[in-house]
């Protein structure tokens, strides 16, 4: 296509700037997953995005331009499967993600977290899944097998959605995150019923997602301020979360605590450590990830219950 109307339309600032509509939307995020725009273009768009954000006509747009170029989906079997996007890592706080997943899969909710295998800068969760020898799935099937034989896996996004990956890499060679990295976590790899648990960093973006979720379809997910973007609670400070269920917002908070047994770096070796003690019992399970995967818990059978 051609791509110049469109950084006409989005690149004239943060006030002039102009939403596209949902067709031409869709039609340019797909023109930029099959790699059919230049450089230049792709960077220009890529910094005029991320000043003007995306309008909920955009979003749900670029979200079904998406689904759109899947490699596969992963069938559940019907059974109501809790969905975390990893794009963050960690760089401060132990990444916890994995513990979330164990502790989820305990409870008997199956989990499905797809994410960057590596970032240079931070510890991801792929990272970690591969040192705790938790289930990686490169395929549909490995990853409905492992559904059924864990409760929990992950699968890397270059797996899930090549195109998407190759996207979302030019943040290296651009310098920063943009729209891409909003898009992608709300991701729809199951086919079946799915509760999608939404990270991110920024308040501005936590309400464009949550009104995603409601007024689009009503779909159902949780949305909160993550810890370094991950899908994980700060174990110190007061988060507030949004469930969004049926087309309504249900707010729930979480407190915080004064102290915690966290290790002080942040690296493999230690966050590995950490989660193994848990697992083994020589550690309680911490309590902002108790809490988050009780919420879980519940928002997923709320999502398949009956009506009535």
């Amino acid at each position: 296509m051609n791509f110049t109307p469109i950084i006409k339309e989005v690149g004239r600032g943060a006030r002039g700037a102009r939403g596209l509509d949902a067709a031409t939307a869709r039609e340019a995020f797909t023109a930029l997953l099959d790699g059919a725009v230049n450089d230049i273009q792709l960077g220009a768009w890529w910094l005029a995005m991320r000043i003007k954000g995306e309008t909920p006509d955009e979003l749900a747009a670029f979200v079904d331009a998406m689904q759109d170029r899947l490699s596969f989906r992963v069938d559940s079997g019907g059974a109501p499967v809790a969905v975390l996007p990893c794009y963050n890592g960690a760089r401060q706080l132990p990444n916890l993600t994995p513990l979330l997943a164990w502790a989820l899969a305990q409870r008997g909710v199956g989990t499905l977290l797809h994410g960057v295998r590596h970032d240079p800068s931070r510890v991801t969760t792929a990272e970690l899944f591969a040192a705790l020898g938790f289930p990686v799935a490169e395929t549909g099937t490995d990853a409905e097998r492992a559904l059924t034989s864990n409760r929990f896996v992950l699968t890397p996004i270059d797996a899930l959605h090549p195109k998407l990956a190759t996207l979302l890499a030019n943040r290296w060679r651009i310098g920063v995150r943009s729209t891409p990295h909003t898009v992608v976590k709300l991701l729809q790899p199951l086919a079946g019923p799915q509760l999608r648990v939404v990270a991110l960093t920024h308040g501005d973006y936590i309400e464009r997602m949550a009104t995603h979720l409601t007024e689009r379809g009503g779909a159902s997910g949780v949305v909160f301020r993550g810890c370094e973007g991950e899908p994980v609670l700060h174990p110190k400070r007061p988060v507030q979360v949004r469930i969004c269920r049926k087309g309504e917002t249900l707010m729930r908070e979480w407190q915080g605590v004064a102290e915690h047994d966290l290790p002080d770096t942040c690296d493999i070796a230690a966050t590995v450590a950490y989660i193994e003690s848990v697992i083994h019992g020589q550690r309680t399970l911490p309590p902002w990830i108790e809490w988050l995967a009780r919420e879980v818990q519940a928002a997923t059978h709320e999502h398949t219950a009956p009506a009535g």
